[in-house]
């Protein structure tokens, strides 16, 4: 007992003296071990769950589910930015597509060490999967750029479309966005069904686009439309067709994950020959989106 009194007494006593001191050894410590310039940010990707590649996987479609959003998000940005540009819109597109590449970045690093073990065949069938999706969005981003881009040259030159490109620039935007909803619904929550409707309606845009283009130089040839803006015009549908173009890559992947298979490009094929609902569905969306 005596020395449980002794040892309080003890302790006691330095706490009474290191109170006073408190605010100068504060001091001191921070001079001996000074703060980062910058704080330290939290890995999105934890690699002590390597060892366990469902785990990783898991962590790895979280973190592609962030990606796609971004990228979403920054094309929503740079399609409305032609019609009505933005200062603060085109800040948001540009941090948006950062994003994009900092996610590709850490995402392929992380599934090129998953991959590098022993894992499983589904497993392996999934980082593959993953591994084409990071580089999918990450040039629908690249395309949202494009699109601001082309925006601000309109400022610049004091270019404005007629209300009939307006119009018919409203069209095959809307149809890019459903397109982009659906292989978005049809990767996150594994929607077989969104994943089917992608591939009509990127056939009707590829229609779309050509008859545009055709629409324009007809505009041009009555001196409706100045040479300036039908290359602005031709960049604009470029990038929404190879838009529509990923996100059929996108789908493919999940139907490539019903199948089995790797081959997106196969499995597309057979789905437009032997799938009844196909030309169903392409009339459908023609009609949606008919000029």
């Amino acid at each position: 007992m005596g020395i449980a009194v002794s040892h309080s007494v003890f302790n006691i006593l330095c706490t009474m003296l290191m109170l006073p001191l408190s605010g100068v050894l504060e001091k001191l410590v921070c001079k001996l071990i000074p703060d980062a310039k910058e704080p330290e940010k939290a890995k999105e990707l934890d690699e002590r769950l390597l060892g366990s590649p469902a785990l990783a996987l898991n962590q790895c479609k979280q973190v592609l589910d962030r990606m796609a959003v971004s990228a979403i998000e920054a094309l929503k940005g740079g399609i409305g930015s032609v019609l009505k540009y933005d200062n603060g819109i085109a800040k948001q597109i540009r941090a948006f597509e950062d994003e994009t590449d900092h996610y590709e970045d850490v995402l392929g690093t992380y599934l090129v060490k998953l991959t590098s073990r022993q894992i499983g065949e589904e497993d392996s069938i999934k980082a593959t999967e993953y591994m084409k999706l990071i580089g999918d969005y990450e040039r629908i981003a690249d395309h949202a750029v494009n699109l601001l881009e082309s925006a601000e040259e309109m400022q610049q030159k004091k270019i404005a479309f007629s209300e009939s490109a307006s119009r018919e620039y409203q069209t095959i935007s809307s149809a890019v966005m459903e397109i982009l909803n659906l292989s978005y619904q049809a990767f996150s929550n594994a929607d077989f069904t969104a994943a089917r409707k992608t591939e009509p309606l990127e056939q009707v845009i590829d229609a779309l686009k050509e008859e545009l283009r055709t629409r324009h130089i007809l505009r041009l040839q009555k001196g409706d439309c100045s040479v300036d803006a039908g290359f602005i015009w031709s960049d604009l549908l470029t990038n929404l067709e190879r838009v529509s173009d990923h996100c059929s890559n996108i789908s493919g992947c999940v139907l490539d994950t019903v199948g089995h298979t790797m081959n997106a490009h196969e499995n597309l094929r057979i789905f437009r020959q032997t799938d009844g609902d196909f030309k169903q569905l392409y009339q459908l969306f023609s009609k949606k989106y008919e000029l």
